[in-house]
C-alpha cells in the first residue's frame, strides 16, 4: 500500500509523534527529527496525476515558518513557540518570499554581560536600569536582524520574547511544524489578505 496525496495546502502543519503509550510503559520519545527550515518539496508525495504538479515550478515548496517545542514529560511539561518574524512593506502588509541561504548564521554582541536578552510582554516590575539595558539588547538584536541575510527568528517563552540564531530552530524538543507554501494559491491571497 502506499499514501500519496492529490492536493497540497497553502498552510502545511506536521505534528510530530512525541509520547508513545503502551498497555505497561509511557514514554516521551526526544529523538531529534531533522526538518528544513526552507525549501521542504513536498513534490515526492504527491501523486503523479495530481494538479499540485501541474502547478508553476515551487508551488510544492514550503517554508518553515513556526515551532511548537515541548519541554517537559509524560505527566506534564511546557510549551514553548518558535516563530520566523517577517518582513513588513511600507504600507504594514506581510512581505511572504524571503532569501535564504542558510550559509551563516549571525549573532550580536551589546558588550554588557548581565544584560537579560529578549523582551517581556506586559507589565514589567523590573528596576529601571535594567530596562535600559534591556532596550540596549532589544536594539541590538534589531540591527543584527536588520543587516542579517537570514530571516530573524524568535522564541515565545511565556511573556519573554528572545531572538534565536535559526541553527537552534531544530530541536529534539519540536512538537508541531508550521509551513507555509512559497506561491500561494491565487483564490487565497485575496482570502487572506482581507483577514484582519
Amino acid at each position: 500500500q502506499c499514501m500519496t496525496m492529490w492536493r497540497l495546502p497553502d498552510l502545511l502543519t506536521f505534528h510530530v509523534k512525541r509520547f508513545n503509550c503502551s498497555a505497561r510503559w509511557r514514554e516521551k520519545i526526544t529523538t531529534k527529527v531533522n526538518f528544513p527550515l526552507t525549501g521542504l518539496d513536498m513534490s515526492e508525495w504527491c501523486d503523479k496525476e495530481s494538479p499540485a504538479l501541474q502547478g508553476p515550478d515551487g508551488s510544492c515548496v514550503y517554508d518553515l515558518f513556526g515551532v511548537v517545542n515541548h519541554y517537559g514529560g509524560m505527566t506534564g511539561g511546557h510549551y514553548v513557540a518558535t516563530c520566523k518574524a517577517t518582513a513588513c512593506s511600507p504600507d504594514g502588509s506581510e512581505e511572504v518570499g524571503h532569501n535564504f541561504t542558510g550559509t551563516c548564521t549571525s549573532e550580536f554582541d551589546v558588550g554588557v554581560e548581565t544584560v537579560q536578552s529578549g523582551w517581556r510582554l506586559g507589565r514589567n516590575k523590573e528596576k529601571e536600569s535594567t530596562l535600559s539595558q534591556a532596550k540596549v539588547v532589544a536594539a541590538a538584536a534589531s540591527k543584527a536582524a536588520a543587516e542579517s541575510p537570514e530571516p530573524l527568528w524568535l522564541q515565545f517563552d511565556d511573556d519573554l520574547v528572545e531572538p534565536i540564531p535559526p541553527r537552534n530552530v531544530v530541536s529534539e524538543m519540536a512538537y508541531v511544524l508550521f509551513y507555509r507554501r512559497r506561491q500561494i494559491s491565487s483564490s487565497n491571497i485575496a482570502k487572506y489578505a482581507t483577514l484582519e
